[in-house]
């Protein structure tokens, strides 16, 4: 009786896993937005900023709230660092549009003096594009979109 509840044990650890969605695919886009990036700048030094979103139907809601109230902002100050610098093209990447919107439009608003001049490439963000040329414009900054690779 014990190796029949072994035996459904492992089989059903099997099939769970077979359930598991494929991660490699998840790690390949960064590198094809890069890719992307380089082709069109060849001789631009780049940054790379890539938001991830939480999974689930409320989260990334939920992660969006936590920007606009200045909760989570680690991806802000990493965004508007890198545009302080000047000495690179900020490329901004991520899993969720909105989510992705709102951390680029809070960074370009954080210190306008500090990154005057600066330029930043935004990966996809069709739905959301005025808003983010409208604060580019805000602070100064050239803002260029590329449509995400396949």
């Amino acid at each position: 009786m014990k190796l029949i509840h072994l035996l459904v044990l492992c089989l059903a650890t099997l099939a769970l896993n077979a359930c598991v969605t494929d991660k490699h695919a998840y790690n390949q886009q960064p590198q094809k937005i890069i890719d992307a990036v380089v082709a069109k700048y060849p001789s631009d030094k780049n940054s790379f900023v890539f938001i991830d979103a939480p999974k689930g139907f409320i989260a990334p809601r939920l992660a969006i709230d936590a920007v606009n109230k200045e909760i989570d902002n680690g991806k802000v100050v990493a965004i508007n660092s890198a545009l302080a610098l000047k000495t690179a093209t900020v490329i901004v990447a991520g899993e969720n549009e909105l989510l992705t919107s709102t951390t680029i439009i809070k960074a370009l608003k954080l210190s306008k003096d500090k990154i005057y001049g600066a330029k930043v490439v935004v990966i996809g963000a069709k739905e959301t594009r005025q808003a983010l040329t409208d604060a580019a414009a805000y602070s100064n900054v050239a803002i260029e979109f590329i449509d995400t690779p396949i």
